[in-house]
């Protein structure tokens, strides 16, 4: 019987450390492998059917009756002066406590979702000169405007007895609407992409007080107007 050196027990140990280190390697790629396993799923934002994202279409149109004999024609006119404002007998003949009147219309164009205008801007136009284009008499000058007053009734008579301010009356020319429910111009949407929506009638007042001097004698001036519709922030 040889005597044992104790160097077998050694190396047995050591291969079993071996082995069971290369089972614990191979265990970890074995579970690694397994976890690899995927499933992916695909969604987008559709567009062709109604699902969004995507706009509607939102369209001003004015008239201002500048057609002949005085026919509707409307139009886009989104750059000073726009259109022109056609005022009853004798605008360009004021006297101290006289009135004129004009009438106009807004509408959604056809395709058209319903808007919400507003009178935003009033200024007085340029070149200003001391005589065609008088800024003294733009000063003096008051004025008063309405919705839902027709053509038929952008008057003396009819002016006073039906419509809803947008401006007050007195009003100094520069004067515009302030924001609020009282005083937005509610146009109603188109009826389809060939229909156009129902017509707003305004009504504009302008007068001459009655304590202007003679010095506004043989005057002119021309006085802006614009009516804004805005959809979002």
């Amino acid at each position: 019987m040889v005597a044992s050196t104790g160097a077998e027990p050694r190396a047995k140990a050591t291969k079993v450390r071996a082995i069971l280190a290369a089972g614990l390697v191979l265990g970890v790629g074995a579970a690694f492998t397994l976890a690899a396993w995927t499933d992916n799923e695909w969604v987008f934002g559709q567009s062709g059917n109604g699902g969004g994202p995507g706009t509607k279409t939102y369209h001003m149109q004015q008239n201002t009756w500048t057609g002949t004999g005085g026919a509707a024609v409307w139009g886009d006119k989104d750059a000073a002066p726009g259109g022109a404002l056609t005022f009853s007998v004798n605008a360009d003949n004021l006297v101290p406590g006289s009135t004129v009147y004009a009438p106009m219309q807004l509408r959604a164009a056809a395709g058209s979702e319903a808007l919400v205008a507003r009178l935003t801007q009033a200024v007085q136009s340029t070149p200003i000169d001391a005589v065609t284009n008088s800024s003294v008499l733009y000063s003096e000058l008051r004025y008063e405007a309405k919705q839902n007053v027709d053509k038929a009734l952008c008057n003396a008579t009819g002016f006073a007895a039906v419509g809803t301010n947008i401006v007050p009356a007195g009003s100094p020319l520069g004067t515009i609407s302030e924001p609020g429910v009282a005083n937005n111009i509610v146009l109603p949407a188109a009826g389809d992409t060939v229909t156009d929506g129902a017509a707003v009638d305004i009504c504009f007042a302008l007068t001459l007080p009655s304590s202007a001097t003679d010095t506004l004698q043989g005057l002119k001036t021309v006085p802006l107007w614009k009516f804004t519709s805005t959809v979002g922030s």
